[in-house]
C-alpha cells in the first residue's frame, strides 16, 4: 500500500523536485532533437552534394562518389534517429514522412536523370536542391514544434 498523503510529502519541496526533474527531462530531450536536426541538416547537404556528384561527375567515379556521400549520411542519420529516445509529440510522423518524401524525390531524380534526362547538368541540379526540401522541412517543423 502505498502511504497517505501529507504536507510533509506534497509540500514545496516535493513541488520544486517534480519541478526541476521534468527541466532535465525537457533539457535531455532538447539535446536529443538538436542531434536530430544536426543529423538532418547534414543528410540534407549529403542529398545535395552527392546527386550532384551523381549527375555531374563522369561515371563510373560520379556514381561511385554521390553514393558515398549519400549512403555515409543515411548511416549517421539512421543511427542518431534511432538512438535519439525523447521525442517531442508527432516526431515519429514528421520523420517518417521527411525520410519518404526524400526516397520519391532521391529515386525520381536518379531514375530520370539515368534515363530520359541523361547529360542534362540542369536536371540534376534541380534534383540535387530538390533532394534537400524534405529536411529542410522536418528543420523547419521541429523548431516550430518547441
Amino acid at each position: 500500500m502505498s502511504e497517505p498523503r501529507t504536507a510533509a510529502t506534497t509540500g514545496p519541496a516535493s513541488a520544486a523536485d517534480a519541478l526541476a526533474k521534468a527541466d532535465a527531462l525537457a533539457a535531455g530531450m532538447n539535446k536529443q532533437v538538436i542531434g536530430v536536426q544536426v543529423a538532418v541538416g547534414g543528410f540534407a547537404l549529403a542529398s545535395v552534394a552527392g546527386l550532384a556528384i551523381m549527375g555531374l561527375a563522369p561515371a563510373p567515379g560520379g556514381i561511385i562518389g554521390g553514393t558515398f556521400f549519400i549512403v555515409g549520411a543515411a548511416i549517421m542519420l539512421s543511427v542518431i534517429g534511432a538512438s535519439a529516445k525523447a521525442r517531442p509529440a508527432a516526431f515519429k510522423r514528421r520523420y517518417g514522412l521527411m525520410i519518404a518524401t526524400w526516397a520519391l524525390v532521391y529515386v525520381a531524380v536518379v531514375a530520370l536523370g539515368m534515363t530520359v534526362l541523361l547529360g542534362n547538368e540542369a536536371f540534376w541540379i534541380v534534383g540535387a536542391v530538390a533532394s534537400a526540401i524534405p529536411g529542410l522541412w522536418f528543420l523547419l517543423q521541429t523548431r516550430s514544434a518547441k
